[in-house]
């Protein structure tokens, strides 16, 4: 019985610094270098989605996927200008009530 807890104490051992080598080799630790500004970019976006061009909308990609950075400006104007065109129409409709 002793020996059967001890096999299984150096198995759940093994499989932790196994786990632990493995990660350290293979695994998605590894660092970035930190991504050159992209203000041009931003700026295009902005310019394309004042236009109400939303299919010429562009990020550029990282290693996992798009610059989140572009994404949240573009998700942010976009956000503007809904509240703002939201104003707008609120404002219509108050002056509508009152004609």
């Amino acid at each position: 019985m002793l020996t059967w807890l001890l096999m299984i104490v150096i198995l759940a051992a093994l499989i932790v610094i196994f786990t632990w080598v493995f990660a350290k080799v293979f695994g998605r630790g590894e660092q970035s270098l930190p991504l050159p500004e992209n203000n041009d970019v931003i700026e295009h976006n902005r310019q394309v989605v004042g236009a109400g061009e939303i299919d010429d909308i562009m990020f550029e990609t990282v290693l996992r996927g798009y610059r989140q950075d572009q994404v949240d400006d573009v998700i942010a104007h976009l956000k503007w200008q809904v509240d703002s065109l939201n104003a707008k129409l609120a404002e219509k409709a108050v002056k509508q009530d009152f004609s």
